[in-house]
């Protein structure tokens, strides 16, 4: 931690956030660089070279202004090679007294809602997802294309954890205690492009002061509410909770039989009574 202090790190969902923020603090200490040396060429105040639209003017009068390759010939001439490095940390007032709280609590968090629409057999316990529409606030979406990608990739990841991947180790009966009880990730199933619902993609942007132009994340919050999503349209389909992954066709028929079970047995002492 001599060379670099501990942080939030750029991982859980904080690439833009952290690398953003530090990605612009040392295209600032560029500009300032090739700010200096145009001033310098021409002989007036840094503060007064104007870095906009692919050129470098001076912002008293307009008209005196080169092309930016121009202005950065004349910072590498006087600085050579242009280089830079940013850092960022999180804003020191909301950390907190708290075991970590020198690493710092996170300065922003995204919101996601998720609507799903699922078809339930009554016979087989099969569930067929149609759609999930993903309304995730991102803060600002940098690049549009991207962020629709990652919150439909992390939809559909959600998706395969609620009707597919299931992690299950052999116990002392069935082998060594602890291993995958799979050969190979060949038998891991996770969905085809076939079985992917309709994904909807909805962004929602609300500008954070704290983020890179007002960026926050579009990695693993769009992830975890198609769970939830999906076990509540099962519920509103066919009346049952699932509280345990995956919604699988033999769990799926499990809970139907016993909740029908259950309303015959009710119905049968409503009558006895």
């Amino acid at each position: 931690t001599d060379l670099t202090p501990v942080d939030l790190g750029a991982y859980s969902s904080r690439v833009t956030f952290m690398l953003g923020n530090a990605c612009i603090d040392a295209a600032r200490k560029l500009k300032r660089l090739v700010q200096e040396a145009v001033g310098t060429e021409w002989g007036v105040a840094p503060g007064r070279v104007l870095l906009a639209g692919g050129r470098a003017m001076d912002a008293t009068d307009t008209g005196r202004n080169i092309s930016i390759q121009e202005a950065f010939n004349l910072a590498e001439a006087r600085h050579g090679t242009l280089g830079s490095v940013g850092w960022y940390h999180t804003p020191t007032d909301v950390h907190g007294d708290y075991r970590g709280g020198t690493i710092g609590a996170s300065p922003a968090y995204s919101f996601t809602a998720h609507v799903a629409e699922v078809e339930v057999d009554r016979e087989t316990g099969f569930v067929d997802v149609r759609s999930i529409w993903v309304a995730h606030d991102c803060g600002r979406a940098l690049n549009p294309m991207i962020v629709e990608g990652q919150m439909e990739g992390s939809a559909y990841m959600g998706f395969a954890e609620a009707l597919m991947e299931e992690h299950i180790f052999k116990d002392a009966e069935h082998g060594k205690q602890g291993l995958h009880n799979a050969p190979s990730l060949l038998d891991y199933r996770i969905p085809t492009s076939l079985d992917t619902p309709e994904l909807h993609s909805l962004i929602v942007e609300s500008i954070d002061p704290e983020g890179p132009y007002g960026a926050k994340e579009a990695g693993e919050g769009p992830l975890h509410p198609s769970i939830p999503a999906i076990a509540n349209a099962i519920y509103d389909a066919v009346g049952i909770r699932m509280d345990a992954l995956p919604f699988s066709p033999p769990r799926v028929w499990k809970a139907l039989t016993a909740a029908a079970a259950a309303a015959e047995t009710d119905a049968e002492r409503v009558a006895a009574d």
